[in-house]
C-alpha cells in the first residue's frame, strides 16, 4: 500500500488521487489471527501542505470469521473511511498521532490496519434470524428444535422457587 509522493511534493496544497488493491497478510490482533479472503481495497486522495501530508481514504477487506451465536465459520466485508496525516519520520515523535514517511513514498499499510482494527465488529452473525446453539444441549437451533427441557433448574437455586410459590397478592 505504497503510495508515490514525489509530484505532491513540489505542488503543494494540490489534491493528488490514490488507488491500491491487493492480497492481505494475516494479521495478529487481539491474540487472534485474522485471515483475510479476496483482495483488500484502498482509494482516495492525499494533499501535501508543506509539512504533512492528509489522506482521505475509503477502504475496504474481506475477514473470516465465526457467527457469535451459531459458531459456524463465516466471512464478514467491512468497508470504512479514515482520515491520517504522515509527517517526515525525522520529525515524528512518540506523542504524534502522525505516519512516518521518508523520501518520496508513503506507506499506508499501518493507517489501513489501524482503521480497520478500530472498525471491526466485535461480534458478527451470519443472519440476523440465525437462531444459534440451544444453551442446555448445544444443538444447531437453526436446523430445528432440539428434544432437551428447557425447564433444568440449578438444585442450588431451588429454594428461590419455592417462594415463588408461596407467593400471595396482598
Amino acid at each position: 500500500m505504497v503510495v508515490s509522493v514525489n509530484e505532491a511534493l513540489r505542488r503543494v496544497g494540490e489534491s493528488f488521487p490514490f488507488s491500491w488493491e491487493g492480497k492481505l497478510k494475516p494479521q495478529n490482533y487481539a491474540g487472534e489471527t485474522v485471515a483475510f479472503v479476496g483482495t483488500g481495497k484502498l482509494s482516495g486522495a492525499y494533499v501535501y501542505d508543506g509539512k504533512t501530508f492528509r489522506v482521505d481514504a475509503e477502504a475496504e477487506a474481506s475477514y473470516e470469521t465465526t457467527c457469535a451465536r451459531c459458531g459456524k465459520p463465516m466471512v464478514e466485508t467491512l468497508a470504512f473511511s479514515f482520515t491520517e496525516h504522515f509527517v517526515r519520520s525525522v520529525f515524528k515523535t512518540e506523542d504524534d498521532e502522525l505516519y512516518p514517511y521518508e523520501g518520496e513514498r508513503l506507506d499506508m499499510t499501518e493507517a489501513f490496519f489501524d482503521n480497520f482494527f478500530l472498525e471491526m465488529p466485535m461480534t458478527t452473525v451470519c443472519s440476523e434470524t440465525c437462531k444459534g446453539l440451544c444453551p442446555v444441549c448445544g444443538a444447531d437451533l437453526n436446523l430445528g428444535q432440539c428434544d432437551c427441557s428447557k425447564n433444568k433448574t440449578d438444585a442450588r437455586l431451588s429454594a428461590l422457587g419455592s417462594l415463588l410459590n408461596d407467593y400471595k397478592e396482598v
